[in-house]
């Protein structure tokens, strides 16, 4: 089945990692189908609206005929969501995906711990909290567009399944994130996300089997909450949005259980988190993409990853970790890039380097 997937990324207006992705592809009939995957800032937003009318429209006037299959929030954190308002407004979208914590009050209800909180008090607090979540929902509701739950075994436009997060790991991710007034430990996660911040320097050295990645790491309970998507097309795909290791092994163990097993069947995946070190893992990886492989071999599989330009990131140390297992990484770093098959060529367009096994890593003392 032809399809592409578009990584779309700013030069100069952001200086922030974010996500925003665009798929486009052709159903039995032969009639294209589009979706996005995030929406990253307001500059990747304005971004996507010029790279959608321009290739996937050709810049069709009437709004009606730019039609948006679906468009899936992977999570709550301002570099998915941002952008999506301006795709919500800018063309005929015909369903959001999106988890909405506020709807979920009495199941979490119980863990609760300050009596001066009313049910009413906290769906207002979650959405103060998750606001950019909250202003989608609203920009969806005014224009009615439906918005649908979206949680493991959900299946969208037929060949997009999601694996990860299920309605009870969701919820317990609630439980834990510091935005709620649950009862909760705010220490791992507000660690994960102080070192995340700060400028990284290559002081460690690697070897092709001598991997510094750690098990012991962890992301915030947002991040954990990002619909991971298994996309069943021809070589199959797998956006991950900020997923951590729990919610990749959730994925795996998922995608097991239903017969499409991520190493086995996957040729394309998003590294998870822009390419930091605090959401993979070597067993993680092991069992997301496979083994590592012999020195310099490639076994057919792809990778992007969305940085800024003059980013830190992806980390090398996630990176080599890719390529010890046969991976060929590729980073936008302010460009657009484009994964696709069977579908038309783009004059203008040229093939990308993919980025090199190097022996010096970032220094985990931070």
């Amino acid at each position: 089945m032809a399809y592409e997937i578009d990584f779309i990324s700013v030069d100069n207006e952001s200086k922030k990692d974010a996500d925003a992705i665009a798929l486009r592809w052709k159903d039995v009939f032969g009639k294209y189908k589009i979706a996005i995957y995030d929406g990253g800032l307001q500059a990747h937003g304005e971004k996507l609206e010029w790279f959608l009318n321009e290739y996937y429209f050709n810049d069709k006037s009437d709004i009606c005929s730019k039609v948006i299959d679906c468009v899936i929030c992977s999570h709550s954190d301002l570099d998915h969501v941002s952008g999506l308002k301006n795709i919500l407004e800018k063309f005929n979208v015909k369903a959001l995906y999106m988890n909405r914590p506020w709807l979920y009050i009495d199941d979490i209800w119980d863990n609760v711990n300050d009596g001066r909180i009313t049910k009413e008090s906290l769906i207002r607090r979650l959405k103060e909290q998750y606001k950019y979540i909250s202003e989608l929902e609203e920009i969806a509701q005014n224009k009615k567009i439906p918005i649908y739950e979206v949680f493991q075994g959900t299946v969208i436009e037929d060949i997009l399944t999601v694996l990860s997060p299920s309605k009870d790991f969701y919820l317990n991710l609630l439980v834990e994130s510091r935005k709620t007034p649950l009862d909760n430990n705010y220490e791992g996660t507000f660690f994960s996300k102080i070192i995340e911040a700060v400028k990284h320097v290559k002081n460690l050295f690697e070897t092709w089997h001598r991997e510094e990645l750690r098990e012991d790491v962890s992301t915030t309970a947002e991040n954990e909450m990002s619909v991971v998507i298994y996309g069943k097309i021809d070589d199959n795909f797998l956006l991950t949005g900020d997923a951590g290791i729990r919610a990749l092994d959730e994925s795996i163990i998922y995608s097991q259980d239903i017969g499409m097993e991520i190493k086995d069947t996957v040729k394309f995946i998003q590294m998870p988190h822009h390419g930091g070190r605090h959401n993979v893992s070597p067993s993680i990886l092991n069992r997301l993409i496979g083994n590592i492989v012999r020195e310099g071999m490639d076994i057919g599989k792809t990778a992007f990853v969305s940085v800024a330009k003059d980013s830190d990131h992806p980390l090398q140390m996630v990176v080599n970790a890719f390529r010890r297992r046969g991976v060929s990484v590729y980073k936008t770093e302010g460009n657009i890039i484009h994964h696709f098959r069977q579908m038309p060529d783009r004059p203008g367009w040229y093939s990308l380097k993919s980025l090199d096994f190097e022996e010096k890593v970032e220094d985990w003392k931070e």
